[in-house]
């Protein structure tokens, strides 16, 4: 009963940051993407609605790394305050050590891997491609999105725009200049002003020109040139380029779901699309790993006492968390372009951090202090006092 009872007390002293950590880091993801989002309702028109999809498109991708970050953020900030209190003292010296104290944390872990593993194995994949199916919705409501004045645009196949002043309200474009471009002839359009306008139903995009010349030049015959003057004029260009980008998209390896990839990998033939395969698919496998890992580092860098305060434990978390998705980040790169075996990049690594881990557990289960723990409270500690002194002069 006692044993239960502290099981769930540290539970709840490392559920308790974790969960704040969770909402903190996931609101810090969503505001750096708000301001293109709030960008689109305010200049732009799009409905809050649409926006709400695309941001519920967009949160697995954050949960992917906020999930196992606050994971271990809530192992060093809870398992540290207990250590800076005394209370893991306290606790072996009612006979419970180390291995009692870790196995609710452990079991937290799994947990987390389990979540963290479902998310990139399963949901990212389909939210990646989930958002850019919505972003074409959007576009074929809302021709004009992305487009800036003074910029030639090549959205639409076989045509360039280009528009002095667009009003983002209502879409009126002014000083407009188009080029037109196919097998027959090659057109240049040029108005005072026109506007944008989309057919859902029937997936067409009209651009309705007002009071401008046509010059057309025949391809075949040089000495065939047309010069018209117009009133009203539209034009209805292929918008097969918008579904072009958005097919490439969900045919990229992050929009590809796990099976797929898993089966294109024998059958491709060409042999940097397979590199890249292979870099998503282990880098999606590994993915569990992260909330085990972090147990095995947060535990032994938490429990030690620490000269350079709490915040050296947030510090610290920081360090492993980085460390750990840039070697990551190296292992994907390895693998896509200097054509290195997963197996090496990827699993190697891992088991050595591992091991690393196991050994740093083992050193504290035996009341010896890790070096490497107390040269980076060292410095850290070393760090705040220069601050202090700068703070004070």
């Amino acid at each position: 009963m006692f044993g239960t009872q502290i099981h769930r007390y540290i539970l709840r002293e490392v559920l308790s940051p974790t969960l704040l950590c969770l909402i903190i880091f996931t609101m810090v993801m969503v505001m750096g993407r708000a301001v293109k989002l709030v960008d689109l309702i305010i200049n732009k028109g799009v409905s809050i609605t649409d926006i709400l999809v695309l941001l519920a498109t967009l949160l697995p991708t954050f949960f992917s790394i906020s999930l196992p970050l606050a994971f271990l953020m809530g192992i060093m900030i809870g398992l540290g305050r207990m250590s800076a209190d005394s209370e893991t003292v306290a606790l072996k010296s009612a006979g419970i050590g180390l291995a009692r104290i870790s196995m609710p944390i452990f079991a937290l872990a799994l947990v987390f891997a389990l979540l963290t593993g479902a998310i990139n194995i399963w949901v990212k994949p389909w939210s990646y491609s989930a958002f850019a199916t919505k972003s074409f919705e959007i576009v074929q409501q809302k021709a004009t999105i992305g487009f800036q004045p003074r910029v030639f645009m090549n959205q639409f196949n076989d045509l360039v725009l280009y528009a002095n002043d667009i009003d983002d309200r209502t879409d009126q474009m002014q000083g407009i200049f188009i080029v037109e471009k196919n097998s027959e002839s090659t057109t240049w359009v040029f108005a005072n002003s026109g506007n944008i306008s989309t057919d859902k139903e029937a997936e067409t995009v009209t651009i309705r020109l007002h009071d401008g010349v046509i010059h057309r030049q025949q391809t075949e015959s040089a000495d065939n040139y047309q010069l018209i003057n117009f009133s009203n004029y539209d034009i209805q260009p292929e918008i097969s380029a918008f579904k072009d980008q958005t097919k490439k998209k969900n045919q990229k390896p992050k929009a590809m779901p796990t099976w797929k990839l898993w089966k294109n990998i024998p059958s491709e033939k060409d042999p940097i699309k397979v590199q890249k395969l292979q870099a998503e698919l282990h880098m999606r496998l590994v993915s569990p790993l992260a909330p085990l890992l972090f147990v095995l580092f947060g535990l032994p860098f938490s429990m030690q006492s620490h000269r350079s305060g709490r915040s050296g434990g947030f510090v610290m978390g920081l360090i492993i968390f980085l460390g750990y998705y840039f070697m990551l980040s190296t292992a994907v790169t390895l693998t896509k372009d200097a054509a290195i075996p997963p197996w090496l990049t990827f699993w190697i690594p891992q088991l050595l951090l591992a091991g690393v881990g196991i050994f740093f557990l083992h050193q504290v289960s035996r009341g010896k202090p890790n070096p490497l723990i107390s040269w980076i409270d060292h410095t850290l500690l070393s760090l705040q006092k220069r601050a202090r002194k700068n703070v004070d002069s």
